[in-house]
Order: structure tokens, then C-alpha cells, then sequence
């Protein structure tokens, strides 16, 4: 479904709500780190922090638009223990992330993937420092709408 107002299409699945989350997060902090909004790092990081996100979501039992309320400090002690499972159990379809899901899996433990996981892991951090310990995706949304209306101006990111 197509959202009247910005003409964009919505998340029609749990995966897509996270990566579109992960998208926005990584976006926002690419205004303090701008290496984080380099191709191709800054589609692999998205996708390894919608792998994270998605992770917390299902174990919540949160879906649609409700992953939002996804702790960021959880996510990133997912990053910290256990992303390797995270990136093998998240459904990334071939169109929203599998390549790239596969790219990370290939790469696990080598420098490249930790480039990634580190700039996921200053995003998260950056994203906890703004809006405290126990910030949830939601809690970010006002700074995110910011930057979206900053970007349509042209004066943003």
C-alpha cells in the first residue's frame, strides 16, 4: 500500500518494517558519520542491523509497524553475542536483502564483516547516547521525522 501523503510504499512485511527501520536509524546517524552512508557499506550495515532488529522483534512477538518498540540496546547485544544466528534465521527474500544476507554470512569473522558490524554498533551507540539506555526504535522517530523533513527541503542528509 502506498502511503498518501509521501507517495512512498509501506512495509508489507515484518522484515521489511525492520530494514525499513534499520535504513532510517542508519541515515539519521549518517549526519554525525557520513562513512556510514558509503556504498556499499551502508546497505550491508542495514541490513545487518534489520537482521538484528527482526531478531528481537520475533522473540517479542512484535509485528508490522509494533517493531518499533524494539529496544536499540538489544539489538546491539545481539550484534555483540549472537549476530551470526540472527543473519542465518532472518528472512531476507531475494528482493529485500538476501544477497546481501548471504555477502555477510560469507565474510563472518573476517575484517570486512567487522567493518560492518562496526559501524551498526556506533550507530546503535549514537542512537542510545540521544535518547538514553532503554531507547526503542519509536523513541528515535521524532529526530528521524526531522530528517526527512530537513532532506525534502534539501537542507539535510
Amino acid at each position: 500500500m502506498t502511503d498518501a501523503r509521501t507517495g512512498l510504499r509501506r512495509p508489507a512485511t515484518d522484515w521489511e518494517y525492520a530494514v525499513s527501520a534499520a535504513d532510517q536509524l542508519m541515515l539519521w546517524h549518517a549526519q554525525v558519520a557520513p562513512y556510514t552512508a558509503q556504498e556499499p557499506l551502508r546497505t550491508r550495515a542495514v541490513v545487518l542491523l534489520a537482521a538484528c532488529l527482526s531478531d528481537r522483534a520475533t522473540a517479542a512477538h512484535l509485528t508490522g509497524p509494533d517493531i518499533a518498540q524494539v529496544q536499540l540496546s538489544e539489538a546491539a547485544t545481539v550484534l555483540e553475542r549472537y549476530v551470526l544466528s540472527a543473519l542465518q534465521a532472518c528472512p531476507a527474500p531475494p528482493s529485500t536483502g538476501d544477497e546481501l544476507r548471504n555477502y555477510l554470512l560469507g565474510v563472518f569473522d573476517t575484517d570486512a564483516f567487522e567493518t560492518v558490524r562496526h559501524a551498526v554498533r556506533e550507530t546503535l551507540t549514537h542512537h542510545m547516547q540521544a535518547s538514553g539506555p532503554r531507547a526503542r526504535i519509536a523513541d528515535r522517530h521524532g529526530d528521524l521525522t526531522d530528517l526527512q523533513r530537513q532532506r525534502q527541503k534539501g537542507t539535510g542528509f
